[in-house]
């Protein structure tokens, strides 16, 4: 018994040893030595991918939040040209790498400094919603692409479960939300430049996956995060130089996306400043960024203008006919579904019933259409409700100096990503899952901050 006792106690002060981050007066300046002696060693013998790692190391051991989920923010925009393979067909990107690191040292770090938490109740709608895509395999029409599809869909949810049950304080969101933007803006600069050195040959702007060229719907939804918290930041700082940095960002990504001439994600980008201008009341500070996204626009080329003109001509790109065959199949699958990813099956079987034949086995270019018909009537139920969940949380009073700036953003975002989920499959796209994520841990923050001004206003 005595012995027994003397375990539970040495494990009771492992854990506050780490939960009082006594770790890093101990470890840190160690590990610092030692990596500093090896980078200066690998510098010397002039191995660069070695110092590369070695660099990477030692921002790992300073700032591990920063650099897992900040860099997996950074990437998230140049996804396309983070390939690894070097074939001509699919392969892995860096950005999938990053991810799984995230995966694993998040919650490492979180368990190591006493700051695991418990998954908001969000959470346990999106796994409701992941046990049952993962059921649907076993009827679906198509059980190749239904396994083919689970790996990532799996991977999305236990990546945002990790990011959810970690807390971060104000300054590590501070700095995510920075490196988010960092991203955001250094992909949308790209892309314009890309745009205006082939003369506008390419069309629509957006990068390069390959020698080919990415999709500029999918590139152009990458951006809405990055832009919305750009434009909550020009509220949140007080210094000048930062409220230049963060107005010049939005002028990029605004530019970028009107460029890529995705008429859905200009109506995205345009519910992001509705919901700033209904949350901050026609504040006058919104005149700067509204009047720079209005010269984004206004320097458009002629294309966009007919792009925008022609939506009922080309009826949205042929989405009308699609979704016409695709609600005539919900009369079969509407109960338990067709299975994960297997809308194009379906589809296939009810085509000849659009006005329009818009080609075989089309995927929904509708989020909402697609879960009906993939995942049937719970399906759907599950993924309003985890939407519903995470929507409710913003409505709460909240008297953080974060409340009116950054939370508004990430409201914004979210409104955006599921207005752009009307014209675009990105369920299953990291951009999608990563705006629903970092709201929480913001939340986190916020909450945090509310119990310590009360703590300080009862003393």
């Amino acid at each position: 018994m005595a012995q027994s006792l003397n375990t539970f106690s040495s494990v009771q002060e492992s854990q506050s040893f780490f939960a009082a981050d006594n770790w890093r007066a101990v470890f840190l300046p160690v590990a610092l030595v030692i990596a500093a002696c090896a980078l200066g060693l690998t510098i010397a013998l002039e191995q660069w991918l070695i110092v590369a790692a070695a660099l990477a190391f030692l921002m790992l051991l300073v700032w591990p939040i920063e650099v897992t989920l900040g860099l997996f923010a950074f990437l998230i925009p140049f996804e396309p040209m983070t390939g690894t393979g070097s074939g001509s067909g699919p392969s892995a990107t860096l950005l999938r790498y990053v991810g799984i690191a995230t995966l694993i040292l998040l919650p490492s770090v979180g368990w190591l400094r006493g700051r695991m938490v418990k998954p908001p109740r969000t959470a346990l709608f999106w796994s409701l919603f992941m046990l049952w895509g993962a059921a649907s395999t076993l009827w679906a029409l198509d059980q190749e692409a239904a396994f083919g599809r689970l790996p990532t869909a799996i991977g999305l949810w236990l990546l945002y479960l990790a990011v959810v049950s970690v807390r971060i304080t104000d300054k590590e969101l501070s700095r995510v939300t920075l490196l988010t933007i960092l991203g955001g803006c250094s992909a949308a600069m790209f892309a314009i430049y890309l745009f205006h050195a082939s003369g506008s040959a390419i069309g629509r702007a957006s990068l390069a996956d390959g020698s080919a060229q990415a999709d500029p719907n999918f590139f152009a939804a990458t951006l809405l995060l990055p832009l919305s918290l750009a434009l909550g930041e020009v509220f949140a700082n007080r210094s000048w130089w930062r409220r230049a940095f963060n107005l010049a960002s939005i002028g990029a990504m605004a530019a970028a996306i009107f460029l890529s001439m995705s008429r859905g994600m200009l109506a995205a980008a345009a519910v992001i400043v509705l919901v700033f201008v209904v949350r901050l009341r026609l504040n006058w500070r919104l005149l700067l960024p509204i009047a720079i996204l209005g010269v984004a626009l206004w320097s458009m080329p002629s294309m966009f203008y007919e792009r925008v003109h022609d939506v009922s001509h080309d009826r949205v790109s042929g989405r009308l006919d699609i979704w016409e065959a695709g609600l005539h199949s919900l009369t079969k699958y509407w109960a338990f579904g067709a299975g994960l990813d297997n809308f194009p099956s379906a589809y296939q079987k009810f085509a000849g019933t659009a006005r329009f034949f818009s080609g075989e086995k089309r995927v929904a270019h509708n989020i909402y259409l697609a879960t009906s018909v993939e995942l049937g009537l719970l399906g759907i139920l599950a993924l309003f409700a985890a939407v519903g969940s995470h929507l409710k949380e913003f409505s709460r009073p909240a008297r953080s100096l974060l409340a009116p700036t950054r939370i508004i953003a990430l409201e914004a975002a979210c409104w955006a990503m599921l207005v752009a989920g009307l014209s675009l499959d990105i369920l299953w796209r990291k951009a999608f899952w990563f705006v629903w994520a970092l709201p929480i841990i913001a939340l986190h923050v916020v909450g945090k901050n509310e119990q310590s001004l009360e703590s300080g206003q009862a003393e």
